[in-house]
């Protein structure tokens, strides 16, 4: 039997049961309270930025996203708006973000950025201990941010200078390449994408050299085996039945060696080299002759038109190319000629119906040298003019300019209401005589102006004044058939008057009647008196107003209807002397 109270003896089995149960609750317990210690505290620290946490220096550890994003919106968008420097190639550029198309996306970066809710031990730690510094995310627009790129590289960009021989006076010359630059837009790209809010310093864009097609070197060798054998002697251009020579002076102003499709090759200018060779290509070319009408008994006939035969510059320049790398008697460049035709031939003259008189008028005038000779010329340059139907003739063009080069003297002219003395007075009465015949053949007037004042030699409302530079007669062909004019001038003698007479050749095509208004409105003539050196005294004639009126028929029936209005202003008396005094 055992004794209670006896230490000796074993504790019942049922108390250890009892103190295990204690124990084992007591650790539950214990375990219940760090969980739920551990769930509070992933609880709290979910969905926040980890401490320590900077975005492009601007500290967002610790934040909720709101909270992230509102530091981030108020510290870090101002310096997403700043203009961006970009360097490249030594040069500087300011560029705005906006207009370079980046900007700054404020959430996705708050995102990137934040701890997620979660129960894992590696992560609440992240977020108790700190977190890092986090890259901005950065949206880009390509088409902008290439548009900006593209403005950099026209600035930046050089191209690479090719190296070239020349030849100055038969001796080849070399020009030495010079490398040029490009940027690599998209390296450039890349690193502006890369620093963009990540530094306040300039972002350096990469640019990369380009290298010439041809070396320096590919230039002396070319130097040996072309240039200089080109230059060692004359070519012999054979030419059908002719020949001459060409100089290495003369080929080598037209020569040259320049890369094209990355290689060096020779190049002879077509245009230039026939040029420098003109003079001896006018000795075995022909120029084409077109046909023309000649006065043969009174009468106009065809004189034929002839082809010509000329030497192609093309074909000259490839033919003297071909024999630069020749010696010796080889050296010759044999160049077929081609037929030019003439650009008016026998049968189309022919066909212009050149045959009879249309239009004919003659003025007359007092004796003077200087009409003798100025009127005189001015018919010569307009006799044998042809106008072809659809062309307009021209005066001013046809005569040129009236300078004593062209056969001029000095003599009368109206200039500002007054007679003047200057080169080609005179001619003024060829062109009323041409603007008569004409009016009378029925061609179109398209520019004509009669004089200031009315000269009782020329018919009344119908005559044309010329001055080179300002005022001109020009009249169009408006038919079918060609015009051929034929000018002559009989001279003045002391006591005998002058003539020229205009006659237009053609096929009749319009019958002209017309009549001319009789003289209104007029206005008596002023007297003046002019002291001064240069005067030329002039008897007055009174100012007046008529109409011209002309109407154009063909086949019976009228076709136009016309009008010309001409204002007379009075000719003064002038007075080459003082006045009189009061009472004389």
């Amino acid at each position: 039997m055992y004794q209670s109270g006896d230490p000796t003896q074993p504790i019942p089995a049922v108390r250890d049961r009892r103190t295990g149960r204690i124990v084992a609750a007591a650790a539950g317990a214990v375990m219940l309270v760090l969980l739920g210690a551990y769930v509070l505290t992933a609880y709290s620290l979910g969905n926040r930025v980890p401490r320590g946490t900077t975005v492009a220096g601007v500290p967002v550890g610790g934040l909720s996203p709101e909270a992230a994003e509102a530091r981030l919106r108020r510290d870090l968008l101002p310096r997403a708006d700043k203009p961006l420097t970009l360097t490249a190639a030594g040069a500087t550029f300011s560029v705005r973000p906006e207009e370079a198309g980046l900007s700054l996306d404020v959430a996705a970066t708050v995102e990137s950025a934040q701890a997620p809710r979660s129960f894992n031990p590696v992560t609440m730690v992240r977020t108790i201990v700190g977190g890092e510094e986090v890259d901005p995310v950065v949206v880009v627009d390509e088409r902008r941010l290439q548009k900006t790129l593209q403005s950099v590289a026209s600035k930046v960009d050089k191209d690479a200078v090719e190296g070239a021989i020349t030849f100055e006076n038969g001796e080849p010359r070399i020009t030495k390449p010079k490398p040029g630059r490009e940027l690599d837009r998209e390296a450039a790209a890349d690193r502006i994408e890369a620093e963009f809010l990540r530094s306040d310093r300039p972002i350096a864009l990469p640019v990369r050299q380009v290298r010439p097609a041809v070396s320096t070197e590919d230039l002396r060798q070319a130097l040996g085996e072309f240039a200089e054998p080109a230059m060692s002697a004359p070519v012999t251009v054979r030419v059908d039945d002719e020949s001459f020579e060409a100089t290495p002076e003369e080929i080598g102003s037209a020569l040259s060696m320049r890369v094209e499709n990355g290689e060096l090759a020779p190049k002879l200018d077509a245009r230039s080299l026939a040029k420098a060779l003109s003079d001896r290509l006018a000795e075995v070319e022909v120029e084409p002759r077109d046909a023309s009408i000649v006065m043969s008994g009174g009468r106009p006939t065809v004189r034929p038109s002839r082809p010509g035969r000329t030497v192609p510059p093309e074909g000259l320049a490839k033919a003297v190319l071909g024999a630069l790398q020749k010696s010796g008697d080889e050296r010759v460049a044999v160049v077929e000629t081609v037929t030019k035709q003439p650009k008016l031939t026998t049968e189309k003259l022919e066909g212009l119906g050149v045959k009879e008189v249309v239009g004919e008028f003659t003025t007359y005038y007092p004796h003077a040298e200087y009409r003798n000779v100025n009127i005189g010329r001015a018919a010569e340059l307009i006799n044998g003019t042809l106008v072809l139907p659809g062309e307009t003739f021209s005066f001013n063009k046809t005569v040129g300019e009236r300078t004593r080069e062209n056969g001029f003297t000095d003599g009368l002219v109206i200039k500002g209401g007054r007679l003047r003395e200057e080169l080609g007075g005179g001619v003024s009465q060829v062109a009323t005589t041409t603007y008569n015949a004409a009016f009378f053949a029925g061609m179109d007037d398209v520019e004509h102006r009669p004089h200031g004042f009315y000269i009782d030699r020329y018919p009344v409302g119908r005559e044309a004044t010329v001055y080179w530079g300002s005022l001109d007669l020009r009249w169009r062909n408006n038919t079918p058939y060609a015009v051929y004019v034929q000018a002559w001038r009989e001279r003045s003698s002391p006591g005998t008057r002058g003539s020229v007479t205009v006659r237009l050749w053609s096929t009749k095509y319009w019958e002209v009647r017309t009549r001319t208004s009789d003289r209104y409105n007029v206005r008596p003539p002023k007297r003046y008196y002019d002291p001064k050196p240069g005067c030329v005294a002039q008897s007055g004639v009174p100012g007046f107003e008529v109409d011209v009126y002309r109407w154009l028929y063909r086949n019976g029936k009228r076709v136009r209807s016309e009008v010309d209005h001409v204002v007379y202003k009075p000719e003064d008396t002038i007075i080459c002397s003082a006045p009189p005094s009061p009472g004389s």
